[in-house]
């Protein structure tokens, strides 16, 4: 996280809670939600949601998402049985100005986030997490980013 620096919550006025625009777009079942920058999320959602569709979202868990999760303590497991034990339970996008530190280009410029939430569907994953996250960054129509962190 970190990633979107004016999207930072408001510590201050705790009683607003935020808008959420469930969309139309779904993955596996799961509509996809904006939480933050609604309207322009909306008009970027449909774009860079096809950028992810064109890598095939499944190759980009089983590719980029597995690796980072498996660490060194589970390096032995086997990766189907990960995939197939990892249960989505949400996902949130957001379009926003990504800082330069995180950008390929050095550069702040605007790129499209999507937040995959997953929780243990099954035996074999249930020792490994209770609520992991996995982050997918597109920017100028392209996956320039996958990373994770625990919920």
């Amino acid at each position: 996280m970190g990633l979107f620096d004016m999207f930072k919550k408001n510590k201050t006025n705790n009683n607003i809670k935020p808008q959420i625009y469930i969309s139309q777009v779904e993955y596996d079942g799961i509509p996809i939600e904006i939480e933050f920058n609604i309207d322009e999320s909306k008009e970027h959602l449909s774009e860079d949601y096809a950028v992810l569709q064109n890598e095939g979202i499944d190759k980009i868990i089983k590719d980029r998402f597995i690796p980072w999760f498996k660490t060194d303590k589970f390096k032995d497991r086997d990766d189907n049985l990960i995939y197939e034990g990892l249960k989505i339970y949400d996902i949130v996008y957001c379009y926003g100005m990504i800082d330069a530190r995180y950008s390929p280009t050095q550069q702040q410029e605007m790129a499209g986030q999507f937040t995959f939430f997953f929780e243990s569907g099954n035996e074999y994953t249930s020792d490994m997490l209770e609520s992991t996250a996995m982050e997918i960054y597109v920017l100028n129509g392209k996956i320039v980013k996958v990373d994770g962190y625990e919920v």
